[in-house]
């Protein structure tokens, strides 16, 4: 009899400290998934602090042209210091150093030097510039419609106003500066991106600046992608069938 009551007894207490750490067990989960959804959310109030800053636009107003001779307007006139006489010919997209005008053309299409479109199946072009401050690579292949154009910029590049001032004609530098504005926190320190894309069919100016990600210029289909000093702008002769 004292074997068999001893049994009992032991089993109870086995089963009373079975029930006490699941309950006990059961708590520290709950506390541990509370702190755990706590310690997230505040992480991620700290890694986002942008959520508590003021973003502004930037843009140049009240700019005024210093060009008397309007047919010598690098955007649309016939200045010889300008590429841009000899690209109004090709019914594609190009890139604008602003700084020093220098003009480049995505290879999307190929053209004889009248202008006039040729087949060209196997063709693949590619071509580095370094102008002494900016440098570029054009890889293009208008066999598929695509090219892209990688742009390496110096450090604190910076617009030269003055320098657009006395180069383009009024009109030309209203399009231009329109495309400059560009965003950012009120404490950050950015500047414009001395670049700009422009349709060289209809010298239309569209902003390179690093808040647009992509858009149509007519057929063609334009890619930004942006990392510090580097742009790398793609481009795709996509018509409407």
């Amino acid at each position: 009899m004292y074997r068999e009551n001893t049994e009992q007894k032991y089993h109870k207490i086995r089963t009373d400290i079975t029930r006490g750490l699941s309950l006990g067990l059961g708590l520290l989960i709950i506390i541990l998934t509370f702190e755990k959804y706590r310690l997230k959310s505040q992480e991620s109030k700290e890694i986002r602090p942008e959520e508590h800053r003021e973003h502004i636009v930037v843009e140049y107003d009240g700019l005024n042209s210093e060009l008397r001779n309007i047919e010598e307007c690098y955007l649309c006139g016939m200045n010889r210091k300008s590429l841009m006489g000899y690209y109004r010919k090709f019914d594609t997209v190009g890139l604008i150093s602003l700084n020093d005008w220098y003009v480049l053309d995505f290879h999307v299409k190929a053209y004889d030097e009248k202008g006039n479109e040729v087949e060209d199946s196997n063709s693949n072009s590619v071509r580095y510039v370094n102008t002494g401050e900016v440098s570029y690579s054009v890889h293009g292949t208008p066999s598929r419609g695509m090219a892209e154009i990688d742009v390496t910029l110096p450090e604190n590049c910076k617009v030269d106003m003055d320098h657009l001032q006395k180069k383009l004609c009024h009109e030309c530098l209203n399009k231009v500066v329109d495309s400059l504005a560009y965003w950012k926190w009120k404490d950050e320190e950015k500047e414009a991106i001395p670049l700009c894309l422009v349709d060289l069919a209809t010298l239309e100016i569209y902003s390179l600046q690093d808040h647009y990600r992509s858009y149509f210029i007519r057929d063609y289909f334009v890619e930004m992608y942006f990392e510090e000093r580097d742009i790398k702008v793609k481009v795709f002769y996509l018509p409407e069938k």
